[in-house]
């Protein structure tokens, strides 16, 4: 994996900047955290984790807190094993389902009196307007667990109290996002630096340019990978058909 001092060296070269003169160090890490962040905005999955959830009972359930957005749902756990491994024991899969067909066939699936909730979940449901929550079917006791993949908040570039910020090897950090974000990471950060400086001659173009690269960078990915909603992950169809 890529460190920050990478990127910021490399940035340091094309802005003609190589001691942090004119950009202090502390200054281009600021926005090569911004950069992460702007990456992960346009593409979710390019900061995620496979974690284990625990559920809540019934049939509403809400993604943790530090997470960003569900990409996917995998399968049910049915147990997970003590440090360091944690490791998993899987259940069945959990296919996603289109709420408008699971209404139709069963207009009562939210009331534990007419479909009893069990432990395993079935099936999940996933509205792109609330980007922080799913449901599943059927509802669950509060007792299951599933596993699932999350888009999550890279973490930020900080260097230690006992470094000093000023040096490049201070920064020797690894960043939170593949080593293939790091053309993209430098381009936005010598955005930002020539953003400042826009005021002079031929560097609101520079700005501009480097932005450019950057979004063309993240947007060949996004093309490629679609959108991230779990509807519309490869291989599933917007409007999941069939019984439930």
């Amino acid at each position: 994996m890529g460190m920050a001092s990478h990127i910021l060296d490399r940035a340091r070269r094309i802005i003609l900047d190589e001691t942090s003169v004119r950009w202090p160090l502390v200054e281009l890490c600021m926005w090569l955290n911004d950069g992460q962040r702007e990456i992960v905005l346009h593409k979710p999955s390019a900061s995620s984790e496979n974690r284990v959830i625990p559920l809540l009972a019934g049939t509403w359930q809400q993604i943790p807190d530090d997470a960003l957005s569900l990409l996917r749902i995998v399968r049910n756990i049915t147990a997970v094993g003590d440090a360091p491994n944690h490791l998993r024991t899987g259940g069945s899969a959990i296919r996603i389902v289109s709420r408008d067909i699971l209404d139709a066939q069963h207009r009562d699936w939210h009331d534990s009196n007419v479909l009893p909730f069990k432990q395993a979940v079935k099936h999940y449901i996933y509205d792109e307007e609330d980007t922080r929550s799913f449901y599943v079917y059927p509802g669950n006791t509060g007792t299951g667990k599933i596993e699932a993949v999350l888009s999550t908040v890279p973490a930020a570039i900080a260097v230690a109290e006992d470094d000093e910020p000023e040096e490049i090897a201070s920064y020797e950090i690894n960043l939170s996002l593949p080593d293939i974000y790091i053309s993209a990471l430098v381009d936005f950060v010598c955005y930002r630096a020539y953003s400042k400086d826009s005021t002079y001659a031929g560097n609101g173009q520079r700005a501009t340019l480097h932005y450019q690269q950057f979004a063309t960078s993240v947007g060949i990915k996004l093309n490629k990978e679609m959108l991230n909603s779990p509807n519309r992950s490869p291989g599933i169809k917007s409007e999941a058909t069939g019984p439930v």
